[in-house]
């Protein structure tokens, strides 16, 4: 790893390529030499003439390309910028008013580990956005409660409260966004460790064997819920289906005790090993156009054991199984967008270093069988 002298710029090796991490807006930029050094040279402010000049004598550009290719970066630079404000504008519209007595839609009390919690739900719609995730570890009440969370809505913005401190606020579009946060604040509290004590949260599966776990990523609709139920009724446990938390003093990815959100194409072949499902109350995403149903996880200890792969994940109805090396710049590159990584310099060093040490894969299947064969070879080999 280096680090700039002008400018907090830090770069990473990945294979042949050049992983630059920018802090002031924790961004990531997968490229290649020479380009990472046009893109530093922006970041240290140093002047077009010396940047166009270094394009023309050390990258053999002519004047017209190397003016281009200065001004196309200097564009992509200022987006994080751009993209940087505004969140910080956002996150000055505050609460009007005291947040102590105002009404609820539901108010719901769950324990999960070590604590409880009693949150405040604002409407049905974000109760059914978040109470399902979290339904089987509801209690009717409890005498001490750990941990309050308030939900509100104002201003057509949904606002977060934990024990009466402000976290954030989002637009009723950003739902999603609401949900992850929330969900942020139910880890920090379980495994009493505050956010700048974890590396990152993956969009993943956690699929593990008690002793290593296997991270199966992939975009929303590639199986990665489907993926974790039937391995879940073939001997494997799950850790998450899809909020995926690593710790930052050894690297290890945690439980996280939410249900599995199972798609209404997948009740058939579910409901096999666990016929309970079709009881469950039915949800639909409009944003997803997806319907689902939950399926409570068996285990809800605080499990944290290290992972052994990263494995990219694609359920297709038709064709044999695959299975398949991925080179880790193009994982790399899917893994970020969908990633919660920390802004904290010491654990954005950890977490790249976690990442070139993880061997990556690509599966596409559509047989269960076969693919059950393949994940518990996959983990025989790694052990």
């Amino acid at each position: 790893m280096i680090r700039t002298k002008k400018k907090n710029v830090y770069k990473y090796s990945l294979g042949e390529n050049v992983l630059l991490w920018l802090p002031e807006w924790n961004k990531y930029i997968l490229t290649n030499p020479p380009v990472d050094k046009v893109i530093s040279m922006i970041l240290e402010n140093q002047s077009s003439s010396q940047i166009r000049e270094y394009c023309i004598r050390q990258v053999g550009m002519q004047q017209i390309e190397a003016v281009e290719t200065e001004d196309s970066f200097r564009e992509f630079i200022s987006s994080f910028k751009k993209e940087h404000d505004i969140k910080n504008t956002e996150a000055k519209y505050w609460f009007a008013g005291k947040n102590e007595g105002r009404g609820y839609y539901s108010q719901k009390f769950y324990c999960i580990g070590k604590q409880t919690f009693q949150v405040d739900y604002p409407d049905a719609r974000i109760e059914d956005l978040i109470h399902p995730k979290f339904e089987h570890l509801q209690v009717i009440s409890t005498e001490v409660v750990d941990n309050y969370l308030q939900i509100y809505f104002q201003h057509n913005k949904y606002y977060l409260f934990t024990n009466g401190v402000h976290i954030s606020n989002w637009i009723k579009e950003d739902e999603h966004l609401l949900s992850g946060k929330f969900s942020m604040q139910v880890l920090q509290k379980i495994y009493e460790k505050e956010e700048d004590r974890w590396i990152g949260v993956f969009h993943a599966a956690g699929i593990t064997d008690g002793k290593s776990c296997v991270m199966f990523l992939g975009d929303s609709g590639n199986g990665k819920s489907t993926l974790s139920a039937i391995l879940l009724a073939n001997g494997f446990d799950v850790l998450s289906d899809d909020f995926l938390p690593v710790e930052a003093s050894a690297n290890l990815v945690c439980r996280f005790p939410a249900a599995i959100s199972v798609k209404k194409t997948a009740y058939e072949i579910i409901s096999e090993q666990f016929p309970q499902l079709l009881q469950f109350k039915e949800y639909n995403n409009p944003v997803l156009n997806k319907t689902f149903r939950y399926l409570p996880v068996p285990h809800i200890d605080m499990l944290c054991v290290p992972c052994r792969a990263l494995v990219f994940v694609k359920y297709s109805r038709e064709g044999d199984l695959k299975f398949e090396e991925m080179p880790q710049a193009e994982a790399f590159q899917h893994l970020v967008p969908d990633t919660w990584i920390s802004p904290k310099t010491e654990n954005s060093q950890k977490f790249v270093e976690w990442f070139k040490r993880l061997p990556c894969y690509r599966l596409t299947y559509s047989n269960n069988k076969t693919m059950v064969e393949t994940v518990t070879k996959l983990f025989d080999d790694l052990s």
